[in-house]
């Protein structure tokens, strides 16, 4: 599973759409951090519910329902 990118300043809305947010910060962070991308690495291309719900469990993910 490849990973996302945050949304992009076109995309971003608020306040300060041109500042990044909490979103953006934190996929920062965990494109840097060694061993999530070791963990993100062993999911796989086709991962399971189950183990892509442990990973975020782990790393305490969230991820909001957009709606259409």
């Amino acid at each position: 599973m490849p990973m996302t990118k945050p949304p992009s300043q076109a995309q971003r809305s608020g306040p300060k759409p041109n500042t990044p947010g909490r979103a953006e910060f934190a996929a920062a962070f965990l494109q840097r951090n060694r061993q999530y991308r070791t963990d993100h690495a062993r999911l796989g291309q086709n991962p399971t519910v189950s183990a892509r719900s442990a990973l975020a469990r782990k790393w305490g993910l969230s991820f909001r329902l957009q709606g259409g």
